[in-house]
């Protein structure tokens, strides 16, 4: 067998760089964001929401003003592995126009593979839960200020996290209610011909959603994850963090982190390449090892009943 449709085998950073799942891409770690670790497992310290307390009003002369305790809590994380192998034959690799192409072929399908993993469980963490409300196109808008009002006091942006398939569900309702409808529509329908085919774009209708709502983010996940079966017709109103402080949640009552466990301290995933010259074919190995944690489920408010 001619050595040139083989790969060569070792550590692949080059191919773990490679985008995957476009368009929607993954959104998981923006609502749950990664902290890298260098265990497996441990204890992890966070802050919890201490709720507004009256301040005192009658403190006597000489006595010390009532306080109120305020103390971290804690948790653990188990960082499980997730791996997954694709495997092209050289016949294949010539057939794909050479063993650069094929490289690409087998490590997107791995590096997806083991992403789409670390996503379904984070979506089944935020929109798997006991709902809070239950969606009414009719007063929509008073469900949300309730939800927003609801998670207020937690830190972040606020978001508005669902499916693409229960975002496009949501705005078919809404655009069919004659109160909200029209409303809802001239926010993307703009004053010329042009900027009503731009207002056609899921990107336009999530910006009109947000001013809709009173959002500071609508965040649409891949249908395949986002509305599988248990999670199907399920939106979340929730807090955010931005996730540029990895340690964020010891001072700031977040909803979540992503423990990610990093076997060389920088790569966030183990991406291999291997030529098997015993079996006759080529190896792409993606790994990855981690644990996604709700630390305040009181940061989301879960809202069920989008129907298509």
């Amino acid at each position: 067998m001619n050595d040139t449709y083989f790969t060569q085998t070792g550590d692949r950073p080059d191919l773990g760089a490679i985008e995957v799942n476009a368009p929607e891409g993954y959104i998981g770690t923006r609502i749950l964001p990664i902290v890298p670790v260098n265990d497996k497992s441990g204890t992890v310290y966070y802050n919890t929401l201490t709720a507004d307390v009256a301040a005192q009003t009658n403190r006597a002369a000489y006595a010390a003003p009532s306080s109120t305790g305020i103390s971290t809590s804690s948790t653990t994380y188990n960082c499980a592995e997730a791996v997954k192998r694709g495997k092209i034959t050289p016949d294949e690799a010539k057939q794909m126009g050479g063993i650069e192409k094929a490289d690409m072929v087998g490590a997107k399908f791995a590096k997806r593979s083991v992403m789409n993993a670390i996503e379904t469980d984070i979506a089944t963490n935020v929109l798997g839960g006991t709902k809070d409300e239950t969606f009414d196109p009719a007063k929509i808008r008073t469900q949300v200020q309730v939800a927003l009002q609801d998670v207020r006091l937690y830190e972040g942006r606020s978001a508005l996290v669902a499916s693409t398939w229960t975002i496009q569900a949501m705005l078919q309702q809404l655009l069919n209610d004659s109160g909200y409808g029209p409303a809802l529509a001239r926010l993307v329908s703009g004053s010329s011909g042009v900027e009503a085919v731009r207002g056609m774009s899921l990107a336009a209708w999530k910006q009109a959603l947000a001013l809709f709502f009173g959002v500071d983010d609508v965040l649409a996940g891949d249908d395949t994850v986002w509305n599988a079966t248990a999670i199907q017709g399920r939106f979340a109103i929730c807090k955010l963090d931005d996730g540029s402080d990895p340690l964020s949640h010891k001072w700031r009552p977040v909803l979540g982190k992503t423990f990610q466990y990093l076997p060389d301290g920088v790569q966030p995933f183990v991406l291999k390449s291997v030529a098997d010259y015993v079996n006759v074919t080529n190896l792409y190995d993606a790994y990855v090892w981690y644990d996604t944690v709700i630390l305040n489920a009181g940061a989301l408010y879960l809202f069920d009943g989008v129907t298509g």
